[in-house]
């Protein structure tokens, strides 16, 4: 009973307390402004370094289909006219990075354009000179010449940008200039199937068609990062959009307007993701690094002793998480500079120097020619070798030796796993391979182990890798 009282006295006690609280701080409930903060002085200050972009293209009305089709991005195109050649007019956002009309805007707005219009905040209209364009991460630098110094963007520390962060987004949706949303960053590191150096921040800001190329801002009103893509099965903003990180972005830009061009890092390897059945092979304790498939002939990988099937773990002392991530930290890596690298080979870690060279266009391709492998020759092959569901034979053909595939038997695990007659088997459990007996020699001595075997194998200009059980 005594109890029942003192829990009904302390519930008299904390009403009374409360009572108190309510009259002596009247203010103690934030109101609304307090819990939802205005960015109204935040966005007036922006408004002006943001601008309008329209473009306009000529093409053969038979590319129609083909032109339609390539836009997967945030540009809207209209205004055609009904003749053998169509004019079409690309609307699209950007925003202006220095006093003196330095634009910044995505390479899929001005894309083909035979010119390019700037509208600015205040009315003023100007035509723009296209500085330079980096496919690769889709951003475009343009120039203006304004009579008067113009408001600009600040860039800031996008890897300083957090999940639940507030998002401000400023363009020309649907061609209403000066159109402004406000959302949060929901994810980081976001790839979407894009390219080799995805890595974009997503929002839940509102971010339609003729938004790309704008800016993305954090509260402070600094640019963390450039409207891209959306998702959307239906064309307009569902809350996913995607923008390029301001920090990837500065680097494109800045090697745009200082020498006209993008200069990337480049070691000339093809990479692949291990699987859980790869790594086990390898004697890797956790799935990590990137697989080299291929390495180009007197590239900076080949010159430094990496391998096909190695695994690349660390490069510049910074861990190699997939395959993905390889490109991405090579591509940001200095010209020139000596870095350690660390390769898994054999079970054991290996440390080799490398020189990051520039990357070209006609350098991120394997030598075919040096690589050119060709179907087995339909005369007879003298020797042939029937094992692990495969027919064997020798080979030996323009640099190329292994062991090329004559047959496959059905329902095999080698079929199952994808192998064809053609390919080529160059290594076995990473030792290279060139005859018969010596496959036959490394099968018998797994078969007394792990009952596993690693294949590396060719086909045409391409490299990959299965695992087989021995039965």
């Amino acid at each position: 009973m005594t109890h029942k009282f003192s829990k009904i006295f302390l519930f008299i006690l904390c009403a009374i307390c409360l009572s108190h609280n309510s009259f002596s701080q009247p203010n103690i409930v934030p109101s609304k402004s307090q819990l939802i903060p205005s960015f109204a002085d935040t966005i007036e200050d922006l408004l002006p370094t943001v601008v309008n972009i329209s473009t306009s293209l000529e093409y053969n009305i038979n590319d129609e289909d083909s032109t339609n089709n390539s836009r997967s991005f945030l540009d809207e195109r209209t205004n055609r006219e009904p003749d053998s050649r169509r004019k079409i007019t690309s609307i699209g956002s950007g925003f202006i990075i220095s006093p003196d009309g330095y634009i910044v805007t995505n390479g899929h707005v001005i894309e083909d354009s035979i010119d390019i219009n700037i509208n600015l905040h205040d009315g003023s209209k100007y035509k723009a000179k296209l500085v330079g364009v980096d496919k690769k991460t889709d951003l475009a630098l343009l120039k203006i010449n304004s009579p008067k110094e113009l408001k600009f963007a600040k860039f800031g520390d996008s890897n300083k940008s957090r999940i639940g962060d507030w998002a401000i987004v400023i363009g020309n949706p649907y061609g209403l200039g000066g159109s402004v949303s406000i959302g949060i960053i929901s994810a980081r590191g976001r790839d979407i199937n894009t390219g080799q150096l995805d890595e974009y921040l997503q929002t839940d800001a509102a971010i339609n068609k003729g938004n790309s190329g704008g800016p993305l801002f954090n509260s402070k009103g600094e640019v963390v990062g450039i409207n891209s893509a959306i998702f959307s099965p239906s064309g307009g903003s569902v809350g996913i959009g995607f923008a390029t990180p301001s920090n990837n972005a500065l680097q494109v830009i800045n090697q745009i307007r200082e020498v006209g061009e993008v200069y990337r890092g480049w070691i000339g390897v093809s990479v692949q993701d291990l699987t859980d059945e790869l790594a086990d092979s390898l004697k890797l304790d956790k799935i990590h690094g990137a697989f080299v498939s291929d390495v180009v002939v007197n590239g900076p990988a080949n010159k430094a002793g990496i391998l096909p099937t190695d695994v690349i773990t660390r490069f510049d002392d910074q861990e190699i998480d997939d395959m993905k991530s390889l490109p991405k930290i090579v591509n940001r890596t200095p010209i020139n500079k000596i870095v350690k690298v660390q390769v898994w080979r054999h079970g054991k870690t290996k440390t080799l120097n490398l020189i990051v060279e520039k990357s070209r266009d006609d350098e991120n391709k394997i030598d075919s020619k040096k690589f050119e492998s060709k179907i087995l020759d339909k005369k007879p092959q003298p020797r042939l070798l029937n094992i692990l569901g495969i027919s064997l034979a020798e080979y030996k053909n323009n640099g190329v030796e292994g062991l090329i595939v004559n047959e496959v038997m059905t329902k095999s695990e080698a079929l199952e796993k994808g192998i064809i007659v053609g390919d080529i088997i160059l290594s076995v459990n990473q030792n290279n391979i060139n005859s018969l007996e010596n496959f036959k020699e490394i099968i018998r001595d797994q078969a007394q182990k792990n009952k596993k075997v690693f294949l590396f194998l060719k086909r045409n200009n391409n490299n990959f890798a299965v695992v087989l059980n021995i039965k």
